[in-house]
Order: structure tokens, then C-alpha cells, then sequence
């Protein structure tokens, strides 16, 4: 009950600023939102895939004689973790730019 009325009351406050809004001549409208095409113009790039630099440190890592087997473990397992939130991270930029191009309408 309180839910309608909450709404019911901001609906009331909406319109009477709407109305407001209409009658004053200093109040402009929105100015259109960018094209999907310039936002994507400005976002910053996507760096290649990472998984091939992780893998040469790895190699090289495992090639030096003066770590121990159990540093190379620890070494590997952080980086194995670097791996996949990269991944992650690469993937959820993928779902925000499939969402942002379908609420613009980009192509």
C-alpha cells in the first residue's frame, strides 16, 4: 500500500514539473543522446589477449634455475588467477557493449 502511495504522490510531483516545464520559456528540452558510433569512438580500447605473455613468464620462469619449485607454484597460480579475471573481465566488457548497442540502436 505504501508502494502506490509513494508512486502515486511522485507521479503527481512528475506531472506538476512537466506542466511546470511548459508553461516556462527558460526550461529547453534534452538535447538528443550521442550516437551509439561516437560513444564507441571515445570508449577506450581493448588490449589484446594476455594469455600468450602469461604462458612466455611462465616458460621463463620455469626455465631459471635460481627459483624454487615452490615460488614457480606460487608464481603460477597467481598468474593462473591473472588468466581467468582477465577472461572475466574481457567477457563482461563484451556483455556491456552488446547491452549499450541494443538501448542505442548501434550498429
Amino acid at each position: 500500500m505504501l508502494f502506490r502511495v509513494f508512486f502515486k504522490d511522485a507521479y503527481k510531483w512528475y506531472s506538476a514539473k512537466l506542466l511546470q516545464a511548459y508553461d516556462n520559456d527558460t526550461v529547453k528540452p534534452r538535447t538528443k543522446r550521442k550516437k551509439f558510433s561516437t560513444l564507441k569512438r571515445k570508449a577506450p580500447k581493448v588490449p589484446e589477449y594476455t594469455c600468450p605473455q602469461i604462458d612466455q613468464v611462465l616458460d621463463h620462469l620455469s626455465s631459471d634455475t635460481n627459483i624454487k619449485g615452490r615460488q614457480f607454484t606460487k608464481i603460477k597460480n597467481k598468474m593462473e588467477k591473472l588468466r581467468t579475471q582477465n577472461e572475466l573481465l574481457r567477457e563482461s566488457g563484451i556483455y556491456w557493449y552488446e547491452i549499450a548497442k541494443g538501448i542505442l540502436g548501434g550498429k
